[in-house]
């Protein structure tokens, strides 16, 4: 089979590997198309280790090409590859596709029958991209016990941000979307998140007159893209809340505790959401998301190095990422 081999940071090549036996315990995918995500050009960059030689590639979907015959998932089915996965012996007990464990550039994988996830036509392959996002979202809404009528900070919007405020929407909480950047808060407005408002000064005033006087419910901050102070949320926040961390891989967050000390505050860090897949795609499948203002490219595998390059040398400048949805599609 063919796999994108990436021998060292920005050396990524078309190379064949020997094909996959599928073992009986295992469910054999061949993967139609893959996400060009924010880890995997921190893979490629080198900015997230790795060892080589080795195969970048967080989220994927394909089809089922083998499989037992009193299995769940049939020959032919459409499915969505789970990026993490329990492994008992790593040393937190998860391997994340294309950063602890090869990922998903390449022909074929073989998957537990728990790692994948068969979609219904009523969720569209772009649309398939968007369950990373949700599931973290309904993450978020579990650990910290998200109520009817609260009003969550979001700090951080980005495509993930967006998302959270519409997951946190339908729950009927009432988020309050901060960040400096206006054409995400401009999306944001488009997708239907009423509260949007600059990540500045003026925040806290804002905050107290959407709450009547009050203090946000909770906070959450988004650390992909997002170069804003973390510590800022904590005085924005009631005594006794819940404020969250959130990124996709492991990131460095330098955060003044001594408001988080002072008023009681619960601390969650979240980076995965396996556990909720399945919920993302049935929202997903109940059109309980507005995506219809996110920007989807595909493009050939074989523009793969050269889009990784690219947005490599933005990353490595320090210059935010596109923020659209790179489809990469996979010969069949």
């Amino acid at each position: 089979m063919k796999i994108w081999q990436l021998s060292y940071p920005h050396n990524l090549q078309h190379v064949t590997s020997p094909d996959l036996q599928r073992p009986k315990d295992k469910i054999k995918v061949k993967v139609t198309k893959a996400l060009l995500s924010e880890s995997d050009v921190a893979v490629y960059s080198g900015a997230q280790k790795v060892t080589t030689p080795f195969i970048p590639g967080r989220f994927a979907i394909g089809q089922v090409t083998e499989a037992e015959q009193d299995s769940f998932v049939r020959k032919g089915e459409r499915v969505y590859l789970a990026g993490t996965t329990e492994d008992e012996c790593s040393p937190d007990g998860l391997r994340i596709a294309g950063e602890t464990a090869d990922g998903f550039y390449r022909d074929f994988v073989l998957a537990g029958i728990d790692d994948v996830y068969p979609l219904p036509s009523s969720v569209s392959d772009e649309a398939a991209f968007l369950i990373d996002a949700i599931a973290l979202a309904e993450h978020v809404v579990d650990e910290m016990h998200i109520d009817v009528g609260q009003h969550i900070l979001v700090v951080g919007g980005g495509l993930y941000g967006n998302i959270l405020c519409q997951i946190l929407i339908y729950h009927r909480a009432v988020p309050i979307l901060a960040d400096n950047n206006p054409e995400r808060l401009a999306r944001a407005k488009r997708s239907g998140i009423y509260y949007t408002f600059p990540n500045d000064d003026t925040l806290k005033s804002r905050v107290l007159e959407v709450t009547g006087g009050k203090l946000a419910d909770g906070a959450v901050y988004l650390a992909f893209a997002n170069r804003s102070e973390p510590s800022v949320i904590f005085p924005l926040v009631k005594r006794d809340a819940y404020v969250a961390f959130c990124s996709l891989t492991a990131k460095t967050l330098h955060v003044n505790l001594e408001n988080a000390i002072k008023h009681n505050i619960t601390i969650k860090g979240i980076t995965e959401n396996r556990e909720f897949v399945s919920t993302a795609i049935n929202l997903l499948a109940n059109k309980a998301v507005n995506f219809s203002e996110f920007t989807f490219r595909s493009y050939r595998e074989e523009e793969l190095p050269n889009l990784l390059q690219k947005y490599a040398e933005l990353y490595e400048s320090n210059a935010y990422l596109p923020e659209q949805f790179d489809i990469i599609k996979f010969i069949f």
